[in-house]
């Protein structure tokens, strides 16, 4: 038996996926385990810093914000606009009729009077830039 060899090959697309798990093992173990890794990766993105549109700027002074803080703000934001136009819609008509009462009174008509006058004081200080449009509308039934 002596100068008999055993020769034993074994394909790569078997030993390769092995090598690879158990390195991702290793580096999970490293790391201190999924969970751990997870919880740093979750952190990381909450607490990316970003600037005020919430991107990552190329100028690292423009990146003030969590990027966390960001998100949950133009949240808030978008549910307050919402809900304000909203209750808006849901008071134009009182808010007209209320508009209408104070133009009504002889303070109101004034106070009109002079916001038109001022505007237009300020408008013809550029005689280059002067615009004037006035409509009127007909008495609706």
């Amino acid at each position: 038996m002596e100068g008999q060899n055993v020769s034993l090959t074994i394909s790569k697309d078997v030993v390769n996926p092995i090598v690879e798990a158990k390195i991702k093992e290793a580096i999970i173990q490293a790391l201190g385990g999924s969970d751990a890794l997870v919880a740093k990766v979750v952190d990381g993105v909450l607490h990316q810093r970003v600037d005020a549109t919430g991107k990552v700027s190329n100028y690292s002074s423009d990146n003030k914000y969590d990027w966390l803080d960001i998100v949950v703000s133009a949240q808030i934001k978008e549910a307050v606009t919402k809900e304000l136009k909203e209750q808006i819609s849901q008071s134009s008509q009182a808010i007209k009729d209320e508009l209408i009462k104070g133009l009504k009174t002889k303070r109101g008509a004034s106070m009109v009077a002079t916001a038109l006058l001022a505007g237009l004081e300020k408008t013809f200080e550029q005689t280059w830039t002067s615009h004037v449009d006035v409509h009127i509308l007909p008495k609706s039934s």
